[in-house]
């Protein structure tokens, strides 16, 4: 029970954590990212500033100078006046040629209503604003377009800068914080362990010893009982043999205490028993003998065990096999039987009740007399179902039912039974690690299957 509840506060603890966590260093990276381009932006219209100021005053670019300019900041600069290109092949080179990147972002600028064509109307400047642009190599630009009006000419200039490396570093960036995010929550997950596993220490020392009290107590008990039963056997065969004639009052009475002291012995033994068996599962102290075995043979032999228990209380047990022989399953052959006489003494007691006989006769197909234990195969398992068609456990009670002590409604308090049973059998299944489900049978009923790899 505690390595599923400590794995279970440990996801928790680690997920919530490690959701702060991603959150946290999500709106860093964001804001990091917000940053860069901000930066990124200005440092471009510097840049842009600088070389539309040149234009304006009517000074002549030296190839020199937008040679180094290019160079230093990863420009591509272009500029024409009066539609007449400037002798400047470009000093800078792109991953994509230059010709096809000018050509995308003149079509940028038509998008802003900015032509080839077009003249300043209302001021001397005619400028579009900051676009981007992509290449053909996954290269990245950032680019303006600018039409510029003078006493004597129009000048153009389309300015992109190249911001490829800029995208490398912040998906490196990204990369990095995704590393940090990973090894934090792998840090949280081992700290939670610790922190999980330290603080329900105390609380699984505790449910030991219960446990461990548990145990000795019943194994205490059961020497007790022994010699009760056994005393009240032989005093009733001494008050048998010594009454010749018909009984009198007193002796009957005797008698009558002793039957009652006999069975409730036994149901303190039945009861120390299914104890000790819980104790055991839950503690691991079974020795589980894994191995591949033939289902068909045991269900055949739980039919032959439990047909005249049946019988006896006016029921029928039927066996349902497919047609070809049920593939081997590999699990404990002991516990699978140990868990599947659970499920027919659950069946019997509860699917051929008293409300269950007295529906006999109204029955059309007789099915509410029946109880089916049935084997089948389904994508490599075999699914064995143990069906009854007594009263059903309600929907709320599903969830209930493993847990020890627990009975459902008054109806199937029956002294004979305990409420450890079911709880017996899922632990038993989760100790070799197979599945033990509940369902409604169709009709009305309750049909358990055990589910084997």
């Amino acid at each position: 029970m505690f390595p599923k509840l400590q794995r279970k506060f440990v996801l928790l603890y680690t997920v919530t954590t490690g959701l702060i966590t991603t959150l946290v260093l999500s709106a860093a990276f964001l804001f990091y990212l917000s940053s860069q381009k901000n930066q990124q932006k200005a440092a471009f219209q510097d840049q842009l500033f600088s070389l539309t100021s040149t234009l304006q005053s009517g000074n002549q670019f030296a190839d020199s100078f937008l040679a180094q300019a290019e160079q230093k900041h990863q420009l591509l600069i272009y500029i024409e006046e009066n539609d007449i290109p400037f002798f400047f092949s470009g000093s800078y080179q792109p991953a994509t040629d230059r010709e096809v990147l000018f050509s995308r972002a003149g079509l940028e600028a038509q998008k802003e209503g900015i032509y080839p064509s077009s003249h300043p109307v209302s001021s001397n400047l005619l400028q579009s604003s900051i676009f981007e642009i992509a290449g053909d190599e996954e290269d990245a630009y950032l680019g303006n377009v600018l039409l510029l009006q003078t006493e004597n000419s129009c000048k153009k200039m389309v300015l992109l800068q190249d911001i490829t490396r800029n995208r490398l570093k912040l998906a490196r960036t990204a990369c990095s914080y995704l590393l940090i995010d990973l090894f934090g929550i792998l840090l949280l997950f081992f700290t939670g362990r610790w922190f999980v596993r330290r603080s329900l220490r105390p609380m699984e020392e505790v449910y030991k010893k219960q446990q461990d009290f548990a145990a000795s107590a019943s194994h205490e008990l059961r020497s007790p009982l022994s010699v009760i039963q056994t005393s009240a056997d032989a005093a009733w065969g001494m008050l048998s043999r010594q009454s010749e004639s018909p009984l009198d009052t007193s002796t009957a009475d005797v008698l009558k205490l002793l039957d009652t002291i006999k069975s409730e012995c036994r149901r303190g033994s039945s009861l120390i028993k299914n104890l000790l068996l819980l104790v055991s599962a839950e503690q691991n102290q079974w020795a589980v003998k894994k191995r591949a075995f033939e289902i068909d043979t045991l269900l055949l032999n739980l039919l032959e065990l439990y047909e005249p228990l049946c019988f006896a209380k006016n029921g029928t047990l039927l066996l349902e096999l497919p047609g070809e022989d049920l593939p081997a399953a590999y699990a404990d052959p002991d516990l699978c039987r140990q868990i599947l006489t659970i499920l027919l003494d659950n069946a019997i007691t509860y699917g051929l009740s008293e409300n269950c006989q007295h529906r006999l006769s109204d029955s059309e197909d007789g099915s509410c007399g029946k109880i089916i234990l049935r084997g089948e195969a389904v994508h490599s398992r075999v699914y064995i179902s143990v069906i009854d068609h007594g009263p059903g456990i309600p929907d709320k009670e599903k969830s209930l039912i493993f847990d020890r002590f627990y009975k459902s409604d008054k109806s199937r308090n029956s002294k004979e039974h305990f409420g450890l049973g079911l709880s017996i059998a899922a632990a038993l299944a989760e100790l070799q690690g197979i599945s033990l489900k509940i369902t409604d049978t169709p009709g009305g009923g309750t049909t358990f299957v055990l589910i084997l790899q």
